[in-house]
């Protein structure tokens, strides 16, 4: 099939759908973009584009993120993942001389200019990420995030096969069909969020608008033009709205979150059997003073090198001992919460990141003091770091700490303390049965 293709509606209304198949870094694909919407002069004409990334391309005033969308875990990493694939199309926009988007922007201008109607197609940006970060596996997610880093410092993909890559192969249908089905076994999870539920969520808004009679240009990404297509043939196909938006629940016990919980068990029996055993009540304030400090110092030292305040880095602090034993909380929030209190981030921030990082003459030490001055990616780091040194605390405070406070009874003898309560624990409850 060509980049192009028209698919009436016969019984399903007086409209019809033409889809343009484009490549989001190609100068061609604009000028076919501006070609077919004044040859055709539709009704309406539909991008692959959601309010809020229409709206940062029109030139408004990038909207503020609100602290529920940064500082939940996973959303921070989903952000990160986000910002590093806009880094990545950004540079491809430099390598070809073109603004990446400048496909959807010609077709909105195109639009305006003969007075033809712009539909928003697309699903919005935040909901797709987050479906699609919580649709892979936690080896796919390292193994993309570590592919990224490698495409935003320059690594893999250089040689005699990057100088040959032509962009034009974008949106030849073959090409694109090879990509796809790569990325599907990647992640056939991630595939299905990011092309297969957009695909049916465009084609959805499509159908609509051609069973309402309108003449219609839809400009989408090569990628999702067959997906699109198919179903248009075949609207009995789709899938129901309600099963294309909303927040993925993901995986509902994680290793990170299964890991989380065996330290909060871990961490109350050691000192529950310790009580059971008789230890003096001041050795356990010892205990859990020193898991207090440990835990803060880490945390508060960690969220201020990563240019945390601090009233943010010392509320990290003072939560982190009770944080790192409970896998629902992390002290990395509470510290980015505070921050928020002076500062805001906006998706605005991601624009100069990259523009940031496309210096390659800086020297590294250079380009981190740059990014730390954005607020998006010093409240990341804030978050990240935070949690960063309440997890080092925690991992080493039985090597470091417990040792030190043992010799008050005895190293050798915690083991045999923890079996001692846990016979007087086991005495206790016969005692009660019976």
């Amino acid at each position: 099939m060509s980049d192009s293709a028209e698919l009436d509606a016969g019984d399903d209304g007086g409209g019809s759908v033409h889809v343009v198949g484009t490549a989001h870094v190609s100068a061609d694909s604009v000028e076919e973009v501006r070609e077919t919407i004044d040859e055709r002069r539709p009704d309406v004409v539909a991008v692959e584009l959601d309010e809020g990334r229409y709206r940062q391309m029109k030139g408004e005033v990038a909207q503020d993120l609100e602290p529920s969308d940064l500082l939940e875990g996973n959303t921070v990493f989903q952000f990160i993942a986000y910002w590093m694939l806009s880094y990545v199309q950004a540079q491809m926009g430099d390598r070809f001389d073109i603004e990446p988007g400048a496909d959807m922007e010609a077709a909105i201008d195109a639009a305006e200019a003969i007075g033809s109607e712009v539909a928003l197609v697309d699903r919005d940006i935040q909901m797709t990420i987050q479906r699609f970060w919580a649709r892979m596996s936690v080896l796919e997610k390292l193994r993309m995030v570590w592919e990224l880093c490698l495409a935003m410092v320059g690594v893999g993909g250089a040689g005699e096969e990057e100088e040959d890559f032509d962009v034009g192969e974008l949106t030849d249908g073959d090409v694109v069909t090879a990509m796809m089905e790569e990325f599907r076994q990647f992640s056939p999870g991630g595939a299905e969020a990011l092309i297969d539920e957009r695909d049916a969520f465009i084609a959805h808004r499509l159908v609509a608008l051609r069973r309402a009679g309108h003449d219609v240009v839809a400009v989408v990404g090569a990628g999702h033009r067959a997906g699109i297509e198919e179903y248009l043939d075949h609207p009995e196909r789709l899938p129901p709205m309600e099963d294309l938006v909303g927040t993925e629940s993901g995986r509902r016990f994680s290793p990170f979150k299964i890991f989380g919980y065996l330290m909060a068990a871990g961490f109350l029996t050691f000192f529950f059997l310790l009580f059971m055993a008789g230890v003096q009540n001041t050795l356990l304030l010892k205990v859990f003073g020193a898991w207090f400090l440990f835990n803060g110092i880490f945390a508060f030292g960690l969220a201020k090198l990563a240019g945390a305040r601090w009233t943010s880095a010392g509320v990290g602090g003072a939560v982190a001992w009770l944080t790192s034993v409970n896998p629902l909380l992390a002290p990395g929030w509470f510290a980015g919460y505070v921050e928020l209190r002076y500062t805001s981030v906006n998706v605005g921030d991601i624009a100069e990141l990259n523009e940031i990082l496309s210096d390659q003459e800086t020297p590294i030490r250079d380009l981190l003091r740059q990014m730390i001055d954005v607020p998006l990616f010093r409240l990341i780091a804030i978050v990240a770091m935070t949690n960063v040194g309440s997890m080092i605390a925690s991992f080493a405070f039985p090597f470091v700490v417990l040792p030190l406070l043992g010799s008050q009874v005895g190293v050798d003898q915690i083991p045999d303390l923890m079996i001692q309560g846990a016979q007087n624990s086991a005495d206790l409850i016969v005692r009660t049965l019976t």
